[in-house]
């Protein structure tokens, strides 16, 4: 057997063991448990303590019940991204309710509201709300409601809504105020958050309940004994998507929650989730195993031409930024509206007519042996479905702590859409970028890919796409790595571009069918 096999057979098994670690790390403390809210809402309640309370048969008195958090995520998030700091919160003291609101996650149900909707997820919130009321392990008369981005703001929404809640923490978001005054609310932003609609609201929204002109931040204005303390804070090296697993942002939001509820610590705040280090083991493993299936696959595919006609690299990416910018104007239209998605059907859309440009300028341009170009296409795309499959199963088992990847049924034919539309885009990004030997055609589909993403930056800062983008590069440039080198493996065994082209398409349509909120339900 070749050494490379032996290798790839371990890496394998090591994957295996890390990821089985990951799921018994996931399923241990702190004890936490399923709920399905009414109206089909699922969440997670986290409890504070060891053992599992959620068949004690005699709970605590209401007295030593703890308080509690209801905890919203973002609006490409779901209740498994909150997972790191629901674990912080609850091994400090803190009953958490983590829920996938409307459309986001494992809930089914329609979202019907926009990236800053507020008002939208009123109903989701009141359900938590209730839930924790109504319930014995925690107490349901101290409640503070908790978000991130989206979630912030419709945590804000609430707070000003129902007076009895305690306080309000909203991390990296903040944008309107009700008819009541929020209690205790805590405006947290990452430094690197877009500047005015997130870091220059949030400190003036503190500024107009602190009443004063400017808010100094950091500083804390008002009465935690009132219900009237108001602060906003800078984390400082943070980003919109780290602020959320970061212990420097939990420390201090569990330092607000202390102050709000009155309570005086005695021991020191606990910040360790053990599942890191596996969930970061397995995700290098997978990277690494991503070199062999792409080699494996590769070999299994019919053989591509060597010297396919087309333009060069460089006129590749130059017919690649084109026909993107070009597709940004007729984007606004949104072509793809049909998929029933927010924000995913916009990306959709751009790829879409880029790739529509793509396959014409090509098509008019240099001559195709359309027969040859057939042969073998019905195995290279069997191929590529299965190479798919074995990355999907392997990032869903990896995915605990990261965000639900599995598929419902409306996801999963928002992805079949999704998949069909973008095919042409990623044919036509292979034709044109990938030439050359192994090394040097890695170089120009990592430099078409770099394009993408500077494209996409610019576009969503022209507001000719939308914004939240700006806020999910870093995850976007993270996939496009992972993808690229699956390709660069495939593509040195086979130059069967049909083959990668198959892989890109589904792999970037089960992103958008995963983050995106859904807006229909079978």
């Amino acid at each position: 057997m070749k050494i490379s096999r032996i290798i790839s057979i371990i890496l394998a098994l090591l994957f295996i063991v890390a990821v089985a670690r990951l799921t018994r790390l996931e399923n241990g403390g702190p004890p936490h448990a399923f709920v399905m809210l009414p109206g089909q809402e699922p969440a997670t309640l986290y409890l504070p303590g060891p053992g599992y309370p959620f068949y004690t048969l005699f709970p605590k008195p209401e007295a030593q019940r703890p308080p509690a958090v209801v905890l919203i995520h973002g609006f490409t998030g779901d209740r498994v991204l909150m997972s790191g700091l629901a674990r912080r919160l609850a091994e400090n003291g803190y009953a958490v309710l983590a829920i996938d609101v409307n459309g986001h996650g494992e809930n089914r149900n329609p979202f019907s509201g926009g990236a800053a909707a507020s008002d939208g997820l009123r109903s989701n919130i009141k359900n938590a709300v209730d839930y924790l009321r109504d319930n014995q392990l925690a107490d349901g008369s101290r409640i503070v409601v908790m978000g991130h981005s989206m979630g912030a703001g419709a945590a804000l929404d609430y707070a000003t809504h129902d007076p009895s809640i305690k306080g309000a923490v909203m991390i990296s978001g903040g944008w309107a105020l009700g008819p009541e005054r929020p209690k205790d609310a805590l405006f947290i932003f990452a430094e690197r958050d877009p500047q005015e609609p997130i870091q220059d609201t949030s400190t003036a929204l503190a500024a107009h309940l602190a009443g004063v002109a400017q808010i100094d931040l950091g500083k804390t204005y008002g009465d935690f004994t009132q219900g009237n303390a108001v602060e906003a804070i800078r984390m400082p090296g943070l980003d919109h998507i780290t602020i959320v697993n970061s212990p420097a942002a939990a420390t201090v939001i569990i330092k607000w929650l202390d102050s709000t509820f009155g309570i005086a610590r005695t021991t020191p705040i606990e910040l360790k989730d053990a599942r890191r280090g596996s969930a970061r083991f397995a995700l290098f493993i997978f990277v690494i195993l991503l070199v062999p299936l792409g080699r494996v696959c590769g070999a299994m595919a019919p053989g591509g031409a060597e010297d396919r006609p087309g333009p060069g690299a460089w006129m590749g990416l130059l017919i690649l930024g084109a026909a993107l910018i070009a597709a940004m104007p007729l984007t606004a239209a949104d072509p793809a509206s049909f998929v029933p998605v927010v924000v995913g059907d916009i990306q959709i859309s751009w790829f879409l007519v880029a790739g529509l440009i793509i396959v014409g300028v090509i098509a008019l341009s240099y001559p195709l042996d359309r027969y040859r170009m057939r042969e073998g296409v019905s195995a290279a795309i069997v191929i590529g479905v299965a190479a798919f499959a074995v990355v999907y199963v392997c990032q869903v088992a990896m995915s605990p702590m990261l965000h639900h990847l599995s598929l419902s049924p409306e996801r999963l034919m928002v992805m079949a859409m999704a998949t069909v539309l973008m095919f042409p885009f990623w044919m036509g990004f292979e034709w044109l970028v990938r030439r050359g030997g192994t090394a040097m055609s890695t170089v120009w589909a990592s430099l078409g890919r770099v394009l993408i993403l500077v494209l996409m930056a610019v576009g969503a800062s022209l507001n000719v796409l939308p914004g939240v983008l700006m806020l999910i590069l870093p995850i976007l440039a993270i996939a496009f790595v992972m993808i690229e080198i699956f390709s660069a493996s495939a593509y040195s065994t086979s130059r069967n571009l049909t083959l990668i082209a198959v892989v890109e398409a589904l792999w970037f349509a089960w992103l958008i069918a995963a983050a995106s909120p859904i807006t229909f339900m079978f």
